[in-house]
Formats: structure tokens, C-alpha cells, sequence
């Protein structure tokens, strides 16, 4: 017991002399002062700007706020400032979303569209079918070629996308169309003339080249097509059927025209 207990005072003594040799040369001049501690971080805010008056909330149903949030959306017009790769895209940008999902979930080896403008809508969609599908295509159909140098210049479109000139629903330009996609399947946007009558003919001349479990998708549904859809649909006895659930970013600008073949 006298062993341990002189191992355990010659442990203190050694400690002892440490702490003091220590604290010694820390009160040396040639010791480095102490760090200053880190200043703290200012707050940095970020100012969101307010919510126009013209977008009230207060008193509203979901239902109401939907509605006007999508007034307030389609108000504004910024989908005309949209740009693909350069090239000017009047696409909403949720639905461009939603069709790439549909690509990707029907793979489509075609993708027709009516309604080509500048032609960046066309450079879109292939970008998208080539990723899923690099041997697809898609077709785009104008009455008037108004395509832009840079849409042009493009080597998506230079190698994967074909226009076709004339109206969709002539009956010489579907016919060339049924033939270039003979015995392959196809996705179909509408969004040339946006009148019921013009719907419904293009409903009639191309639906049919849609596979079970694929889509027409009617744009721009908001400027008075519905009837032509309604009646298409009514015509059709359940053979289509419309998809609310690729409706699901509220703001869309083919509300009832995601048109899913069931048989």
C-alpha cells in the first residue's frame, strides 16, 4: 500500500509541474495572443416582392384561389418571353414537364405536332424523344413556314425533325402523315388553329395513330376549343378519356385536353 500510495503522489507532483510549466509559457512575450472569437453572421433578408392586387386570397375556397392564381398567371404573358436553346418557345413550362414524362412513360416513336411557329417547340420535344428514343422523330406541321434561322441551325432539328407545310387537317397533308408513321407509335400535341372546329378536325384525323395508353394532347385550351373536344369525345363512346391527374401543377395550358386512349 506505501508503494501506491508514493506512485500516486509522484503522478500529482508530474502534473503539477506540467500545469506550471505550461501556464509559464503561455505568460511568455514570445507566445501568440489568444484568437479573437469569429465574428457573428449578419442576417441576410430576402425581400419577396408582394403579391399584386389583383390577386386577392383572403375569403377564398382552394377552388377560387386556383382560379385566380391561374388569372394572375396567364395575365402576366411570360410564356411569350420563354426560349429553348435560343430559339423563342411559347411553352408553358409545367406542361412541357408533363410531356416529358409522357414521353418518357408511352415512348413514342414519333411525335407529332400541329402548330410549329418558330420552331422551337419541335427542337423541345426532340430533345426530349431522342434521350428515350434516339432514332425518333418528330413531325411538325404550319401553314406557314415562319422558322427561324436559329431554330434551324439547330442540330436536333436538322437531324430529327421534319416540317411538313400546310394545314393539319388537309386531307393530302394527314394522309402524308399516316404514311410516315405507318406502324409506329405516336404521341400527338395539338397547337395550331385554336378554334372548336379546327380541334375537332384534327382530332378526327390523327387520334386514331394513337396506341392504348397513349395521348393526344389538345394546347391552349382556354381560348374556347372545349367543344370541339366534348365532341369528339361523345363520338368516341369512352375510347378516350381525359387525364386531370397530368393537371397536377395547377397552371396548365391544356386543362381537359390530356387525352389518355383507353381502347
Amino acid at each position: 500500500m506505501r508503494g501506491v500510495r508514493f506512485e500516486r503522489s509522484r503522478i500529482a507532483l508530474i502534473a503539477g509541474l506540467l500545469f506550471a510549466l505550461g501556464t509559464a509559457l503561455g505568460a511568455c512575450g514570445d507566445a501568440p495572443p489568444p484568437a479573437d472569437p469569429a465574428p457573428e453572421p449578419k442576417p441576410v433578408r430576402v425581400e419577396q416582392p408582394p403579391l399584386p392586387p389583383t390577386a386577392p386570397t383572403a375569403g377564398l375556397d382552394p377552388d377560387e384561389i386556383i382560379h385566380e392564381f391561374r388569372l394572375l398567371w396567364h395575365g402576366q404573358r411570360e410564356v411569350f418571353k420563354n426560349r429553348f436553346l435560343g430559339v423563342p418557345t411559347q411553352q408553358n413550362p409545367f406542361d412541357a414537364w408533363i410531356f416529358q414524362e409522357l414521353i418518357s412513360e408511352t415512348k413514342p416513336d414519333v411525335i407529332l405536332e400541329t402548330g410549329t411557329l418558330h420552331g422551337g417547340s419541335s427542337a423541345l420535344w426532340a430533345t426530349y424523344l431522342t434521350a428515350q428514343n434516339p432514332e425518333g422523330r418528330v413531325i411538325t406541321i404550319d401553314i406557314e413556314d415562319q422558322r427561324l434561322p436559329e431554330a434551324l441551325a439547330l442540330p436536333i432539328t436538322q437531324t430529327h425533325v421534319d416540317f411538313l407545310l400546310g394545314s393539319s387537317t388537309d386531307p393530302e397533308v394527314v394522309r402524308e402523315v399516316k404514311r410516315r408513321v405507318e406502324g409506329k407509335r405516336v404521341l400527338v400535341l395539338l397547337d395550331s388553329l385554336h378554334t372548336a372546329d379546327h380541334v375537332y378536325g384534327e382530332l378526327q384525323a390523327y387520334a386514331e395513330l394513337v396506341p392504348v395508353g397513349g395521348y393526344v394532347v389538345v394546347q391552349d385550351t382556354l381560348v374556347g376549343v372545349t367543344p370541339g373536344i366534348e365532341r369528339f369525345l361523345a363520338e368516341k363512346n369512352g375510347a378516350f378519356e381525359i387525364d386531370r391527374g397530368r393537371e397536377r401543377f395547377i397552371i396548365s395550358n391544356s386543362l381537359g385536353g390530356y387525352l389518355r386512349r383507353v381502347r
